[in-house]
């Protein structure tokens, strides 16, 4: 097993693995498909892992800017992370998690956070186990489908910001 960061060439791969979730509706407010064009731009942008067992990529996490908008919000970084259907719950999100939180920590961020469907209990469950803080949960956060849903906000500090 090989984490590493991306590169162009798996683009393709990290667009359908995000479209997949899309079509599961578990885990984005996102109905559109990505393309590879902006997975690229995503690698190009973000600080982009993948894991890759030998036969192709499984599954790929990024922590990328809370927000462009405000210098003060710096360190902090909005992380996501998706695994291909095939390969769920079999601990490829959780080592995906556990090098994110290494690789944004040792490029300066202090701080993920991550908004998770409060119905996703896999994923809560996850960063349970990794150490993250539950925050809170903004209701009616947004429409999937016209259904509204909840979301649960949870963080991982990572170092000191000083």
């Amino acid at each position: 097993m090989q984490i590493r960061r991306a590169e162009q060439a798996d683009a393709t791969r990290v667009a359908r693995i995000f479209n997949e979730g899309v079509e599961d509706r578990v885990a984005t407010f996102e109905t559109n498909l990505a393309t590879p064009e902006d997975a690229a731009r995503w690698i190009d942008r973000d600080l982009v892992l993948v894991l890759d067992r030998g036969e192709g990529i499984e599954g790929w996490a990024k922590a990328g800017p809370y927000t462009e908008q405000h210098h003060y919000y710096e360190g902090v970084r909005e992380a996501t992370m998706y695994v291909a259907r095939e390969s769920r719950r079999g601990g490829i999100g959780r080592s995906l998690l556990d090098a994110l939180a290494a690789e944004a920590a040792a490029g300066g961020a202090h701080k993920l956070v991550g908004k998770i469907f409060t119905s996703n209990q896999a994923s809560i469950t996850l960063v349970r186990e990794l150490g993250w803080r539950e925050v809170g949960v903004h209701l009616r956060h947004g429409r999937l489908d016209g259904e509204w849903k909840d979301v649960l906000v949870v963080e991982k500090l990572l170092r000191s910001p000083d």
